[in-house]
């Protein structure tokens, strides 16, 4: 026989709650203060508040209409603020400016000359110019204004690209050919001279007719007694300006020997010899006869 557990009870006790026994709900407590609300009901105005009060002068949508026997105001006139004031005379009325009011007197704009240069004497564009020899930074703009070029004449054929362009003008660059010419700060042109020879002279399309091109061979003539260039047959707006610029043509080829195959044409250009004044000497000066004098006669 089985002694039964003696921590285990065989019979609960009134303290105990069994297992199926249904749970006892806790009670819900109401504030005393606030009124349990009904569903479906409304509730009752909360003492002191009043309703807000809406003013008449909102704007009403739609559904929100007037009645008819409410008195409205009536239209008030509308103010345009560039409309003059009626009540004052015409000499008396301020300028207005829309969405402005100044009272002040408004002063007329000045009128800038047209002729900003009053003497009437033509400006001097090569006092804007500064040369310069060229460094390896300038080779990027150099190397575009050859290609800019070769792009304008369309009778040249184009042998390089735009890269082995910049390349050839670092290489002129290194080996101290070039003089770059500057206008307004910013680079116009360049000239590549070897000692008397002129390998090249290139101006942005945008400076040209601006003295630039001149002040690069005024630059070269002042280094050289005899300067000397080729340039194409084609090319005739090369031609007048080195013409313009006392050199001569001394040499025309059908372009065998250069590299675009063009028939070509050699300027040249030389220092006038100074003239020299011979001091004159001693057998080469005439000298007036002098005149013979008559002797005085003795009296007799």
């Amino acid at each position: 026989m089985t002694k039964p557990d003696p921590f285990t009870p065989t019979t609960p006790g009134p303290d105990v709650p069994r297992p199926n026994d249904p749970q006892p709900e806790a009670p819900v407590e109401t504030p005393p203060d606030m009124p349990q609300e009904v569903p479906g009901t409304p509730a009752p105005d909360m003492p002191g508040q009043t309703p807000p009060e809406v003013p008449d002068d909102l704007p009403r949508g739609p559904g929100h209409e007037m009645p008819d026997d409410v008195p409205t105001q009536p239209d008030a006139p509308i103010e345009v603020p560039d409309a003059p004031n009626p009540d004052l005379p015409p000499q008396e009325r301020p300028m207005e400016t829309p969405g402005i009011s100044d009272p002040r007197p408004q002063t007329p704009p000045q009128e800038i000359p047209t002729n900003p240069n009053p003497t009437g004497a033509a400006p001097d564009p090569s006092k804007e110019i500064r040369l310069r020899p060229a460094n390896p930074l300038d080779a990027g703009r150099l190397g575009d204004i050859i290609t800019q070029a070769t792009l304008a004449a369309k009778w040249k054929p184009r042998l390089h690209n735009s890269v082995e362009d910049i390349a050839h003008a670092g290489q002129m660059i290194d080996k101290g050919w070039i003089t770059v010419a500057e206008l307004d700060h910013q680079t116009a042109g360049f000239i590549a001279r070897e000692d008397s020879y002129i390998h090249c002279l290139f101006i942005a399309e945008a400076e040209q007719g601006r003295g630039v091109g001149a002040a690069l061979l005024d630059d070269a003539k002042a280094a050289q007694d005899r300067l000397e260039l080729w340039t194409f047959q084609t090319n005739t707006d090369a031609q007048r300006f080195y013409r313009r610029e006392g050199f001569e043509l001394i040499e025309e080829t059908d372009g065998s020997s250069n590299d675009e195959g063009l028939p070509d044409v050699k300027f040249l250009w030389q220092r006038a010899p100074a003239k020299t004044l011979t001091a004159p000497t001693s057998a080469n000066v005439k000298r007036p006869k002098a005149k013979a004098e008559a002797s005085p006669q003795r009296p007799a």
